[in-house]
C-alpha cells in the first residue's frame, strides 16, 4: 500500500552485472558442483606440456588408435613385450618376455584383452613414448623427433 511501512523501506537495486534471478539447479548439477575442484590450474607443468606435444605429434602423424591402420603399423616384432626395467635415467629392454608372449611367433595370446589381463601391458600413448617403451625401429616412433628406445641388455628380470 503507497505509505505504509513495507513501502517505505529501502529496496536493494541489484549490483551492475549482477541479475535478481534465481537459477535454479537440480540435485545432479549442485552434486557436480560440489565434487568439482575449487581450483583450476591456469598452468601446465613442463612434463604435461611434453606429454601434449608427443600426443600432437601423434595425431599428426599416426593413424587413430583402435583402427584396422593403427594395427596394421606393428610389424609383430614383439620387442615391446619384453620386460623393462630402469636403471639410473635409462630403460633397459631385458631378455625376459611377458608371459603371455609366444616367443616363437612373436604374437600375443590374449591380444584382444591383453590390457584387462595383463596390468604391465599399457596402450601406446605419450607416456610410452615419453619413457622410451618401444624399440627405436618400431613404425609407431621411428619417425619422432628425438626419439630414444630402451637400451637392450642381455639379462632377464630374474638376474636383475
Amino acid at each position: 500500500m503507497p505509505g505504509s511501512k513495507a513501502d517505505s523501506r529501502k529496496r536493494s537495486k541489484p549490483k551492475k552485472g549482477k541479475s535478481n534471478l534465481r537459477v535454479w539447479k537440480t540435485p545432479e548439477q549442485r552434486r557436480l558442483e560440489r565434487e568439482a575442484p575449487q581450483v583450476i590450474p591456469m598452468y601446465k607443468t613442463n612434463r604435461e606440456r611434453h606429454l601434449d606435444e608427443i600426443q600432437r605429434w601423434m595425431d599428426e602423424n599416426l593413424p587413430p588408435p583402435d583402427t584396422p591402420e593403427w594395427e596394421a603399423l606393428c610389424t609383430g616384432c614383439g620387442k615391446c613385450c619384453y620386460d623393462k626395467v630402469w636403471e639410473g635415467d635409462r630403460l633397459l629392454l631385458l631378455t625376459s618376455a611377458c608371459p603371455y608372449l609366444e616367443v616363437e611367433t612373436n604374437r600375443c595370446r590374449v591380444y584382444p584383452e591383453r590390457f584387462e589381463i595383463e596390468p604391465m601391458c599399457l596402450p601406446i600413448g605419450p607416456e610410452i613414448i615419453e619413457m622410451g617403451g618401444l624399440p627405436e625401429d618400431c613404425p609407431y616412433v621411428e619417425n619422432f623427433p628425438g626419439y630414444r628406445g630402451p637400451k637392450v641388455v642381455d639379462k632377464s628380470l630374474d638376474e636383475m
